[in-house]
């Protein structure tokens, strides 16, 4: 009876695989392994999912080249694909042309992300693989992120420690991106007519289940790009300008309510965007180069501190991404930058309205979120992002290649392609491995300051000359054995990557200890107008006045500090109060 069982099952199970061509199966494997990857634990830095991605990526052009000639069907390219590679193109002879920046890491991806394009390009239109198999697939691997989010809750294994739940992630901003992709998939595929009642149920069950992690993470931007497909969806129900005014003051109430749920965060968003619209101001045509965003920020922080003090800064603070990946491409690339990113969304989103309404959600999600944080800058967005624009691209009829020569010239073009593409990806696996080897190598000594580890740092720097934290070590031990212009070399270059004033002051106590007091002075002030919330830039001036013996600015700066009004309050802040109030009562009699 059990034998009969598994014939009738085998018997089952090869009749629904005959239903499906080979190719398109081999298809769904393929983005069945990248949407893996979109989920594996997400790093800063290097990473082995990058050189998982060097192997995958030329596999599955050749796939797709394979199955094209089978099928004897002819890839055409159009516009959109000349847009893609146009703007890669642009972006990096702009960073070969204008090298003022580390970029290596931004090279690397753009280059990753723009050969998964074109494999994909090739895969997709050689079997033609529907865009709902791409939607339940996504809507799949965000149920399993959800997942992990609830293991984290009952476990305590969050990546991040003031966060219950961060998914692959390390904090809940980008996972209730992957959560609300979902959602809106979901509740798309859920008002098609005609849905049986076992799937009506587990849609209902999975869309609970995403939502409760997804209210856990409070991710503002999630909930607003959520509301905006909702409204979309269902915005034929609200009838009469009564019930739309009824929705638009609610809705109102709710922003209102969002906005003072976590302030201080909205806040700092909206001062990164109007700081970073005068950084692209500064250079609007071509942008001020690859990478140079966080610089380009502090010294524009430092220009408005200085000449428009009216302005409240108290929100600035140290970043590590844009809040906004449109700005970032206006920044760093310029008008020009913005006409690709702009052409190319239009068409996906138009497209994708026309074909496929679900994946148009799931796109538009991702572009509000985009708005006020950064996907876009993490590996699984980029990946998901490339996916559905190869897809969007696709769309268009296969073309036969009856003739000789058109199949011919075909199979010549396709060729060339995938070998570009083997032989680009093999260069960039060799370098990030080295990269990523130097990174593991950095970690075996990172917080060390004995002089015995220089040579490592020097051995190591031109592998991990983009990485900020290790130039601040580096710059730290040099500074430690007293080699106070190597350090201050270090420091410079770790400026240009990131807007914390630490780079700033630590080369003011190094110019203090060679006994450049003026310059350590102007670095002191400069480091406190990189960040005028921050009281230690002015306690370090205030130490050397009073090495200087110089009591007219060490009381005036004294009165500064123990009146500051500092963002976040601790024992370090109180402790530095305490001394400036020592130094005020000591001097107010001379």
């Amino acid at each position: 009876m059990i034998k009969q069982r598994i014939v009738d099952i085998s018997g089952t199970v090869i009749s629904t695989v005959k239903g499906i061509h080979v190719d398109t199966w081999i298809a769904l494997v393929c983005v069945i392994s990248l949407l893996i990857i979109s989920i594996l634990p997400v790093s800063v830095g290097r990473s082995e999912t990058e050189i998982y991605l060097c192997f995958i990526i030329p596999l599955m052009a050749v796939i797709g080249f394979v199955i094209a000639f089978v099928r004897k069907i002819k890839i055409r390219f159009n516009w959109i694909d000349c847009i893609v590679i146009v703007w890669y193109v642009y972006a990096m002879c702009r960073l070969w042309f204008d090298a003022t920046y580390p970029a290596a890491g931004f090279a690397i991806r753009a280059t990753l992300m723009c050969m998964l394009y074109v494999a994909m390009r090739i895969l997709i239109s050689g079997c033609r693989l529907s865009g709902n198999v791409i939607l339940f697939l996504l809507i799949f691997f965000a149920v399993v992120e959800a997942g992990m989010g609830y293991l984290q809750i009952i476990s305590g294994t969050s990546r991040h420690h003031l966060y219950p739940v961060t998914g692959s992630f390390l904090n809940p901003g980008p996972y209730s991106a992957y959560l609300a992709l979902g959602i809106v998939a979901l509740c798309k595929n859920l008002t098609r007519r005609s849905q049986s009642r076992k799937y009506l149920i587990l849609g209902y069950a999975s869309l609970l289940f995403m939502t409760v992690p997804l209210i856990m993470t409070m991710s503002r931007a999630a909930f607003l790009a959520i509301f905006i497909c909702l409204v979309i969806l269902f915005h034929h129900k609200i009838k009469g300008w009564r019930q739309w005014s009824i929705f638009i003051v609610t809705a109102s109430l709710c922003a209102v309510c969002l906005y003072f749920l976590k302030s201080g965060s909205a806040d700092g968003r909206g001062i990164i965007n109007y700081i970073g619209f005068h950084c692209f101001l500064d250079n609007p045509f071509l942008g001020n180069g690859i990478g140079s965003f966080f610089n380009r920020y502090a010294l524009k922080t430092t220009e408005i501190s200085m000449h428009m003090p009216k302005i409240n800064l108290v929100s600035v603070d140290a970043i590590d991404y844009a809040f906004n990946d449109l700005l970032l491409v206006g920044v760093e690339q310029g008008v020009v930058g913005l006409v690709f990113v702009i052409a190319l969304i239009g068409y996906v989103l138009h497209q994708l309205w026309v074909n496929c309404r679900p994946l148009f959600l799931i796109a538009l999600t991702l572009l509000i979120i985009s708005l006020f944080s950064y996907p876009f800058d993490l590996l699984p967005y980029q990946i998901i992002g490339v996916l559905i624009t190869s897809y969007t691209v696709s769309i268009q009829k296969a073309e036969k290649a009856d003739k000789y020569d058109s199949m011919y010239n075909a199979i010549l073009k396709t060729t060339t392609i995938v070998t570009f593409i083997i032989c680009i990806l093999y260069l960039c696996e060799k370098d990030v491995r080295e990269r990523l080897d130097a990174e593991k190598e950095y970690r075996m000594f990172a917080g060390l300051h004995d002089k015995a580890f220089i040579k490592d740092y020097y051995s190591l720097l031109n592998y991990l000359d983009d990485n900020k934290r290790f130039l601040f070590d580096f710059a730290k031990i040099l500074s430690e054995q007293g080699h106070y212009n190597d350090s201050n070399r270090i420091l410079r270059r770790g400026a240009q990557l990131s807007n914390d004033p630490m780079f700033l002051v630590l080369q003011g106590n190094n110019y203090r200890d060679m006994e450049a007091y003026d310059i350590a002075e102007k670095a002191y002030i400069h480091a406190y107008h990189t960040m005028p919330n921050r009281i230690y830039p002015y306690y370090r001036l205030m130490k050397l006045y009073e090495q200087l013996g110089n009591l007219d600015k060490l009381n005036t700066i004294a009165v500064k500090v123990n009146s500051f009004n500092e963002k976040i309050q601790s024992s370090a802040t109180n402790d530095m109060k305490a001394e400036a109030l020592e130094i005020i009562n000591k001097y107010k009699t001379l």
